[in-house]
């Protein structure tokens, strides 16, 4: 039976059931669902429950108001002279990496239901769930790189899986952004979807996993999953370099830049 009632909204995460499927909704609408720590943390306990809940037998993780997610609420980071130290940003990269972990790792599918702008951490977040529908009218933002930043939340792992290294690396370095129906040519994206009916369709797609054996649709996801030293050891990389790059002029200056919706001048310090 489909619950149609609204969406409970609890620090910025709105949650409804659809049958067997938990339906997850970024909303921070007037930041194009930029996330928040708040936010995060609620999505990685809801998606722990989901995971752990046997009545549940796949996630669609989507956003409010026509967006996916623009990645972190830049305009909740305070100007600041004094840059973070290392200890500071790796924590902070160690709490991100939980959502990632709670998405790719949990026993239940979880699929990314895109409409409008999915950047930076945004991105992150939809390629690494296990299937992608995307709408026409929906942006892949790869755009780490212009704000002086390194993929993060195992993005250079995943993108490289879906699209091969070579093309990742042109789309990383060159901070690149495509639209629907390109992301589902070159396999960012699953299912192509009709603006407007990301949501539908990846509720359809929901329906036909719950036709499959739950067990048999976990131990595939495992074992699909078990060989992780290639996304650890990234990781672990990430864990090293970000800190560097958080306390650089260049990352102060695409702050900077974003804020005053200019072109960044980037110096290489």
């Amino acid at each position: 039976m489909t619950d149609t009632a609204p969406d409970e909204i609890v620090d910025g995460l709105g949650e409804r059931r659809d049958g067997a499927t938990v339906i997850l909704t970024l909303t921070n609408p007037e930041r194009r669902n930029a996330f928040y720590p708040e936010m995060r943390r609620r999505m990685v306990a809801r998606l722990g429950a989901a995971h752990a809940d046997p009545e549940v037998r796949a996630v669609v993780l989507t956003g409010a108001g026509g967006h996916f997610c623009t990645g972190a609420d830049l305009s909740r980071i305070k100007p600041s002279a004094t840059p973070p130290t290392t200890l500071q940003t790796r924590e902070l990269m160690k709490e991100s990496l939980q959502a990632f972990r709670a998405i790719a790792t949990g026993s239940k599918p979880v699929i990314a239901a895109v409409e409008g702008d999915a950047f930076g951490a945004g991105c992150s977040f939809a390629l690494a769930c296990d299937f992608v529908v995307a709408a026409r009218g929906a942006r892949f933002g790869l755009t780490f790189a212009r704000m002086g930043l390194l993929p993060d939340m195992g993005m250079m792992h995943s993108l490289s899986e879906r699209v091969g290294r070579v093309r990742a690396r042109q789309m990383m370095m060159l901070g690149e952004v495509v639209d629907g129906a390109e992301a589902a040519g070159i396999g960012i994206a699953d299912r192509l979807a009709e603006t407007g009916a990301a949501l539908t369709d990846a509720l359809a797609l929901a329906a036909r996993i719950e036709d499959s054996a739950p067990l048999s649709v976990a131990m595939i996801k495992a074992v699909l999953a078990s060989d992780r030293r290639g996304v650890e050891a990234m990781i672990g990389t990430e864990l090293d370099l970000v800190p560097v790059l958080a306390a650089s002029a260049d990352f102060r200056e695409g702050i900077a830049a974003f804020r005053e919706k200019r072109k960044p001048r980037f110096t290489g310090g």
